[in-house]
């Protein structure tokens, strides 16, 4: 019976949900495996995982351009990498604890700093621990980079040959996708409500920092017909926002807290508005539903909106104005839709996750066979 580590950072992350992905996908292929999926900063060291996550909200939501000026800078590379060697030497005691306990046969990480804690972890501890590391978004950042005993899954050829330009071997890259819950594989035959007809889905990714009621409002001045699906994630201010004054609206409109798996309302939908998340974005394309991009956030949300827009996937917008003469003229171009909705399919990897898994328990039936 296989035992698979799985580490993530941020509870209800899209680091998170691509763990879940990997972990749903790994026990469709072998329903005997066993998993253990945690946040591994928050497991091994809760205090600076809290404030860590608190300097990097409130960096996003007051001074992006800071965060767009330090995200993968090879100058912040070099004034952290001290500090680092301390945060990630993988020698905590909650650290050890787990992985005597656990005792896993393969770690798979879907952020690159707990793969470097646990690449520091084996070489101290002289053991050979396969490691995979899970790129989430479209361009992967240089603090990816890790030499150890690590394979590195990427979304495209571009991504991967991103990693080999920062130092890792091509050998040691695979291009799968990025992971998305199974269940995207098939289309879902579930119902939403009674309503019939065109539906725009709107999100804000799991934190809810995206769309806002004013982006709402302004899709609401539509002349088109169409459901609205908002989903708002733990933004609880929006929720509220919404329910309370959701007679103001024209359009039927549904608001949705949040939801572990989206695929039932991307399939519904005929447009998603959204900032292009890593995971988000994946499950668009493995949907094949086109994307209005809002908001990105600073660093790998701006990537992710260039490699979706290249790919003739998804428009990007920069201001709420803008969303329903967008919206209207889209709605009215059927024929430019279904190519967008064509580019996200060819785009997309619904079995990404599956391919992953496979993959995984495969090397180590191989690793099994040497012995």
């Amino acid at each position: 019976m296989p035992k698979i580590l799985i580490c993530y950072l941020v509870r209800n992350s899209g680091h998170h949900a691509a763990a879940r992905a990997v972990e749903a996908a790994l026990h469709k292929v072998n329903p005997a495996v066993e998993t253990l999926c945690v946040d591994l900063l928050e497991y091994s060291h809760p205090r600076w995982s809290a404030l860590i996550q608190k300097t990097y909200m409130v960096t996003i939501r007051r001074t992006p351009e800071v965060w767009e000026a330090l995200y993968d800078s090879p100058w912040l590379d070099y004034l952290t990498r001290r500090i680092r060697t301390l945060i990630q030497r993988g020698n905590s005691k909650p650290l050890v604890s787990l992985m005597e306990d656990f005792k896993p046969d393969v770690a798979v990480c879907t952020q690159a700093h707990p793969l470097a804690v646990l690449n520091a972890y084996a070489g101290r501890q002289g053991i050979d621990l396969p490691l995979w590391g899970i790129v989430t978004d479209y361009i992967p950042h240089r603090f990816w980079v890790v030499k150890g005993n690590v394979q590195y899954v990427v979304p495209d050829d571009a991504a991967a040959e991103r990693l080999v330009w920062l130092g890792i071997e091509r050998r040691r890259v695979r291009v799968m996708g990025i992971p998305v819950n199974p269940g995207f594989i098939n289309r879902v035959k579930g119902k939403i409500s009674r309503d019939k007809g065109r539906r725009v889905l709107v999100m804000g990714g799991s934190r809810g920092l995206g769309a806002k009621y004013r982006t709402i409002r302004a899709l609401d001045a539509s002349p088109e017909d169409f459901v609205i699906d908002v989903v708002t994630g733990m933004n609880r201010r929006l929720r509220s926002q919404l329910v309370r004054r959701r007679n103001r609206f024209k359009h039927p409109i549904r608001i949705r807290g949040y939801v572990k798996d989206a695929a039932t309302l991307m399939h519904k939908a005929s447009l998603l508005i959204s900032k292009p998340g890593g995971v988000t974005s994946a499950e668009a394309m493995a949907a094949g539903v086109p994307m209005l991009l809002i908001r990105p956030l600073p660093g790998q949300e701006s990537g992710n909106t260039d490699v979706l827009v290249r790919h003739g996937t998804a428009v990007h917008i920069r201001h709420d104005r803008d969303v329903e003469p967008v919206v209207t003229s889209l709605m009215r171009n059927g024929e430019l839709l279904g190519m967008m909705r064509e580019r996200a399919q060819a785009v997309g990897h619904p079995a990404a996750a599956v391919n992953i898994a496979e993959t995984i328990l495969a090397g180590l039936e191989s690793k099994a066979s040497l012995r």
